[in-house]
């Protein structure tokens, strides 16, 4: 009996790594179908994402009326309702059958798939693939700094929160297939031991470190110089409510990759329950008055009752 298809799909928020991990794996067999988002000044070793994934999911924000890294809660909700109403599952599984046909073992990479990644779960699973998620974990300062000096348009505030937001969506998501996690620092730095444990978990064989050709193009492919952006919160000035999430969601990231477990998942429910509520305080206007429709009834009254102080904390606490 052939081995299943394997996809490995790429998640994380956009400045995090992914590109660079997904032409690591494309280096050791995955392919990434073509054509290809060309490279530009942001990501010069080019993007590793297929343009027709890109496109789709662009299509599919833009019937949602979300954005790539969009802070509203209710966000997911509507991306959801664009996916039910624009036959998105079906569109994707057509499309994966015909790449693993042509293909066979795909890494799958754009910032927009942490809103549709359960349904590529499912078109995996209906077509007999074997589907995994790698995510790139960055400190948020680092992913906000690094927006802001290659994307304009979003606050400082909005950018923090997106980033909660799609994080916390996506440590949910990740849940129903195996995965794996790879902090940005050690993939630049010391890439072999972080991607060679992932491939050892999701069991990709392919990724061998007897493969010396292969560790050979990924150590010309990966340049350290490209870290160019390292800021901390002194460089990132937010209220301190998101502060406190933003930090609080990425203790919880860094402690998966050693602590997958119940305690670390629960921690997780807890902040994903307390998001709306410090959405609500910190956001603008328009956002407070979305933040409004989230019913009361759906976070445990204990985690409303936890979070009366820090909504109210002031920004000049955070430090």
């Amino acid at each position: 009996m052939s081995a299943p298809t394997r996809i490995v799909y790429v998640t994380g928020s956009g400045r995090s790594g992914t590109s660079t991990l997904a032409g690591v794996l494309r280096e050791f067999g995955l392919q990434v179908p073509g054509p290809e988002v060309e490279a530009d000044p942001s990501n010069p070793r080019g993007f590793s994402e297929p343009q027709w994934v890109v496109d789709f999911h662009s299509s599919m924000l833009r019937s949602a009326g979300v954005q790539t890294s969009d802070p509203r809660p209710i966000a997911w909700h509507l991306v959801d309702r664009a996916g039910a109403e624009g036959n998105a599952l079906a569109q994707i599984r057509a499309w994966l059958d015909a790449q693993i046909a042509e293909y066979g073992d795909l890494v799958i990479k754009d910032p927009r798939l942490l809103w549709f990644l359960e349904l590529w779960q499912e078109a995996a699973a209906s077509i007999g693939a074997t589907a995994s998620c790698i995510t790139m974990l960055r400190p948020p300062a680092e992913v906000v700094g690094s927006k802001a000096a290659y994307h304009k348009g979003r606050g400082v505030v909005d950018r923090v929160a997106g980033w909660i937001n799609l994080m916390l969506g996506t440590e949910l998501a990740t849940r129903a297939t195996p995965r794996a996690f790879v902090h940005y620092g050690d993939l630049i730095h010391d890439w072999d031991e972080p991607v060679f444990a992932a491939a050892a978990a999701l069991d990709l064989p392919m990724v061998d470190p007897r493969d010396m050709d292969a560790v050979h193009r990924v150590d010309a492919f990966i340049d350290p110089t490209l870290h160019r952006v390292e800021v901390t919160w002194q460089d990132v000035p937010v209220p301190a409510p998101l502060r406190a999430l933003a930090d609080d969601t990425w203790a919880a990231l860094d402690a998966l990759p050693g602590h997958d477990d119940a305690g670390t998942r629960a921690e997780f429910d807890r902040l994903r329950a307390l998001y709306p509520y410090v959405h609500r305080k910190v956001a603008a206007s328009p956002a407070r008055r979305i933040a409004r429709m989230m019913p009361a009834d759906v976070v445990p009254r204990g985690v409303r009752q936890s979070v009366a102080g820090v909504l109210w904390r002031s920004p000049d606490a955070a430090g």
